[in-house]
């Protein structure tokens, strides 16, 4: 069985951020190597940099697990695709109106929505979670 000293000697990162690479040791792996590659989000959340991007009041395109919203009356947030590499996302809304969490297709469900949508809103002082499975964003809450 390997040991922690088979591990390939890793770079020092100062400046860690969500898509940082860790190596884990993967025991029901089959194949040549049982080492896997475990993104820095799926076990620690958010990272210190990199995860949280705050904006204004206006159109905001989400780039990072956690988007704030700070200040204004009208927001609208584009979604990236479902498909794309951020498949968690979540929009605070600290403003002082509704955002629009948007679309480029019909490709949004929340709970009681029979069908899909382009839109939902995000009231303010709420909190809105949006979860992929490469296809379809779910709104969780």
């Amino acid at each position: 069985m390997p040991t922690l000293d088979d591990l390939p000697t890793l770079a020092t990162n100062s400046t860690p951020t969500g898509d940082d690479l860790l190596p884990v040791y993967d025991l029901t792996a089959t194949g040549s190597s049982k080492v896997r590659k475990l993104p820095l989000n799926a076990v620690f959340g958010l990272a210190p940099t990199g995860d949280v991007v705050t904006a204004a009041a206006g159109t905001i395109t989400v780039t990072s697990k956690l988007t704030l919203i700070t200040s204004g009356t009208t927001s609208t947030v584009n979604l990236p695709l479902p498909s794309g590499v951020i498949r968690d996302i979540i929009v605070m809304n600290g403003g002082s109106g509704t955002a629009t969490a948007t679309s480029a297709t019909a490709n949004i469900r929340t709970s009681p929505a029979p069908t899909a949508a382009t839109t939902a809103a995000i009231l303010t002082g709420t909190t809105a979670r949006f979860l992929s499975d490469g296809t379809i964003w779910y709104r969780t809450h």
